[in-house]
């Protein structure tokens, strides 16, 4: 948040600083009668050499443009982002420099201190947003890469569009068996099987919303939380809280470490929450006298994890589709929301990971075994 704070703290400096640039030139631009306006004085350049160190630093982007094309200085974030060479020079030959000198002469047209504001998009995957604004005779460029906002808000729109359609069934299923439930002649064994409908198909709404939702923080963020863990002590959190399902289903659940095993790098409760739908998945299709096993064992920068079953298994032609949301093996009366394993997948890759999925289910040996690697802790960083 600090670091939020600061950037829009500076950004506003600067805007201030254009703005009152902007003023003097209005003002100048007027007393000349319409004619060409004032350049910057020797004040206001020197005020922008003064902040220039601060703007390398800046995370955003500033161009200072003078004549066509023509860029005279640019910091590191606006050099990187556009692939600029170093100023002075010609800005490159690029769909978005020609919208730019579009948007110059705008500004300078309507010569108005609110500047020209444009969001374009630099290649097929990144975004941009620019803010231009007239400064005597030259032209200030404030930019951000937007691309994680356009995707964020992409992923928001798609997520409620899911949620939406997913949602209908189960609540079409709800409202009709209240309609069963108010018939007034209706037989206990009816209402009984009504109301067992009814809790299903709510529980199925709230495993469907919370993995939804679960989803949708982790594909609006750029990055989670990452920080030295305990690996073990969250498997065995998540562990005993299976365990009470393994159980009653007649599973045997079981552990295989690797000693010692080190700090890894990552956010716990979403790790946990791998573990869980990992385990929860294992046990809930494996059959009584089953053995459900995770093991984690260290190898050298990271630590190998896995959660292996001695179930049915899962038919080849469903392994490259399992972490497709609402993607479903199994029948309808099993459990679930067709969420887990796009979840566990999306935890992964902001822990540069991914799962491999292994599963036989012919033979003796037949089980599903998913396998991951997380990062361990430098030891330098232990030692500190």
């Amino acid at each position: 948040m600090l670091t939020l704070d600061l950037r829009w703290s500076l950004f506003t400096l600067l805007v201030l600083l254009l703005a009152v640039g902007g003023v003097v030139a209005w003002v100048g631009h007027r007393r000349r009668g319409g004619r060409e306006p004032l350049p910057p004085t020797d004040s206001q350049l020197q005020a922008t050499d003064a902040l220039r160190p601060v703007l390398e630093q800046a995370p955003f982007g500033w161009l200072i443009l003078d004549g066509p094309r023509t860029c005279r200085y640019a910091n590191a974030y606006a050099r990187r982002l556009l692939d600029l060479a170093p100023p002075p020079a010609p800005l490159p030959d690029a769909p978005w420099a020609a919208l730019l000198e579009e948007d110059r002469e705008a500004a300078r047209q309507e010569f108005v201190t609110a500047g020209r504001y444009r969001t374009v998009p630099l290649t097929d995957e990144q975004t941009i947003r620019w803010w231009v604004i007239p400064w005597g005779r030259r032209d200030v460029v404030f930019l951000q890469d937007t691309t994680s906002q356009k995707r964020a808000e992409e992923a928001a729109g798609h997520l409620l569009s899911e949620l939406s359609h997913h949602l209908r069934t189960p609540l079409a299923a709800i409202l009709t068996h209240l309609e069963v439930l108010s018939i007034p002649t209706l037989d206990d064994a009816t209402a009984q099987l009504s109301l067992r409908l009814l809790k299903e198909e709510a529980h199925r709404m709230a495993r469907l919303l919370q993995h939804m939702l679960d989803l949708g923080r982790l594909e609006t963020r750029a990055e989670i939380e990452r920080r030295p863990l305990d690996l073990l002590g969250i498997v065995e959190e998540a562990v005993a809280q299976i365990t009470p399902q393994a159980e009653e289903k007649g599973v045997v659940l079981t552990m295989e470490v690797g000693t010692p095993l080190p700090l890894v790098v990552g956010d716990g409760d979403w790790l946990k929450q791998v573990f869980l739908d990992l385990l929860d998945n294992a046990v809930k299709f494996s059959r009584p006298g089953d053995r459900v096993t995770v093991s984690l064992h260290p190898e050298a920068e990271r630590v190998l994890c896995a959660v292996c079953d001695t179930g049915p298994g899962i038919p080849a032609e469903h392994l490259p589709h399992l972490t497709r949301r609402f993607y479903r093996v199994a029948p309808q009366a099993v459990e679930g929301s067709g969420l887990g394993l796009a979840l566990v997948a999306e935890v992964l890759r902001h822990h540069q990971s991914r799962l491999e999925i292994e599963s036989h289910t012919e033979g003796e040996a037949t089980g599903t075994c998913v396998r991951f690697t997380l990062p361990i802790l430098p030891e330098e960083e232990v030692v500190r």
